[in-house]
């Protein structure tokens, strides 16, 4: 039944302009709600989206609550890292037994490679890029 409708998550914000300017400006997605309006509604690729409200009281958890499936990993995040966005290695390069290879702030689990940084909130957000078995990106 739920599948024929629209679904975004919903993160928490400490500072509601701030993590406006953040997604908007440094990430690069669609403002679709007013300048000053709370919830802030962002679009995303291929009609997602999030929603990002201001919760001065509540902390995000210490896993990715976003992942941005993503072709060219190293690119973005070099992009990323341009714009001064911070990257952070998970405690465990462990993923479902395979121990990933890390090389700069991608590591490589094989058939996935991740990166993980936090927005200006503390939220983690994930960058996943799926390679087929002879090595390239999947699209």
């Amino acid at each position: 039944m739920l599948g024929e409708f629209f679904l975004n998550p919903v993160l928490p914000a400490q500072d509601g302009d701030r993590a406006r300017a953040f997604y908007r400006d440094v990430l690069g997605l669609t403002l679709m709600s007013g300048p000053g309006d709370d919830p802030i509604f962002f679009r995303a690729g291929d009609g997602t989206s999030v929603l990002i409200t201001e919760m001065p009281d509540r902390r995000p958890p210490e896993y990715a609550t976003i992942s941005f499936m993503v072709t060219g990993i190293e690119a973005i995040v070099a992009f990323l890292e341009s714009r001064n966005v911070l990257f952070e290695l998970p405690d465990s390069l462990s993923f479902s037994g395979v121990e990933g290879s890390v090389a700069g702030h991608v590591v490589d689990y094989g058939p996935v490679k991740s990166a993980w940084f936090r927005d200006t909130e503390g939220n983690i957000l994930a960058l996943n890029e799926i390679v087929t078995d002879d090595g390239s990106a999947s699209s």
